[in-house]
């Protein structure tokens, strides 16, 4: 008869996530996944098959759970510019306050693996394209309540929303204070207006 597990997945890949997120896929070693997550090697291949896919089922949980707040914000808030505000606001809080400086799990996958990772690449795409959709929506109810611009298309101004974000949570990586980042994030807004 088979042994059950004897943990939880989610705490396990909450734990994988954060060293990934902390050193990055590869300079993340099975040693520091055994330390993370408290599992032996043995165990760590049984249920997961190998580091690779430990690390996307750990970047599709962190996706999961950042669609989880990208929607809050930019879906069910009654106002699309309060909501766009709130979530901008949101980003730079989690990022500007993270003593460690990680910036997104998502970004610094797409710059370290997508280049030659396929499976990232297409999740990672996938993921963009998801974002940019409800960037694309908020914006274009916005528009249509009279909140944001209407002399560009709404799908023109969630790409650039979406690569002003990218930049405001790269620089959330170096030495840009959390003032500055709000400043970034506040330019974001005026450019809807």
């Amino acid at each position: 008869m088979a042994r059950l597990r004897e943990f939880d997945t989610d705490v396990v890949l909450d734990s994988a996530m954060q060293a990934f997120w902390l050193r990055g896929y590869e300079a993340t070693s099975l040693t520091d996944l055994m330390k993370a997550t408290g599992l032996q090697k043995g165990s760590i291949y049984k249920a997961f098959k190998d580091k690779h896919s430990l690390f996307l089922l750990a970047l599709r949980r962190y996706l999961d759970q950042v669609n989880v707040r990208h929607r809050h914000y930019l879906e069910e808030s009654d106002s699309p510019k309060v909501g766009m505000s709130e979530w901008l606001q949101s980003i730079v809080e989690s990022n500007g306050n993270d003593e460690v400086r990680r910036g997104c799990f998502m970004l610094n996958s797409l710059a370290e693996l997508a280049p030659h990772d396929n499976e990232v690449k297409e999740l990672l795409s996938r993921q963009l394209d998801y974002v940019q959709t409800l960037i694309e929506r908020a914006i274009a109810r916005g528009q249509a309540d009279g909140e944001f611009r209407a002399d560009i298309s709404a799908k023109e101004l969630s790409f650039l929303v979406l690569n002003l974000l990218h930049g405001l949570v790269t620089n959330s990586k170096g030495p840009t204070s959390l003032i500055g980042l709000k400043q970034q994030a506040d330019t974001v807004l005026k450019v809807l207006a």
